[in-house]
């Protein structure tokens, strides 16, 4: 009888992964050439002690060959545009302006996450949504 009960314990555990494993699906990869074009967004600082701001972001993808992304970031209220050459790993792009660091999960016609700089009170949480030419 325990040999029964252990047959059935295996038969239900490898049947019921495999079950699930088909029902999982996949991560996708999204298109790089999804990144070109103009985006645009806010800005929200995200240091306590330095005070509330908010303030337009915008970001603008002119090209992708590979892992490398060739763009400009601007946020109006800090100086003129930063043109940057960036990475792109699965959905994540990361580029360097000056003394920051931008890094933005690609979502759909979404862009989100931080850029960070050496001082608390400079670093922004980013959202920004794709600019449809119409």
């Amino acid at each position: 009888m325990p040999a029964l009960a252990f047959a059935l314990a295996l038969l239900l555990l490898v049947t019921g992964s495999a079950a699930l494993a088909q029902t999982v699906p996949a991560p996708t990869t999204p298109d790089p050439q999804a990144l070109v074009g103009e985006w645009a967004g806010v800005a929200t600082r995200i240091a306590a002690r330095a005070g509330a701001a908010r303030g337009a972001y915008m970001l603008t993808i002119e090209k992708v060959e590979g892992g490398k992304v060739y763009g400009r970031a601007d946020m109006p209220e800090t100086g003129p545009p930063s043109s940057f050459v960036g990475t792109l790993r699965g959905n994540t792009l990361t580029f360097y302006t000056g003394c920051f660091e931008t890094a933005l999960t690609l979502q759909g016609k979404r862009l989100y996450g931080l850029r960070r700089a050496g001082a608390d009170n400079d670093n922004y949480e980013l959202g920004l949504d794709k600019i449809e030419k119409k």
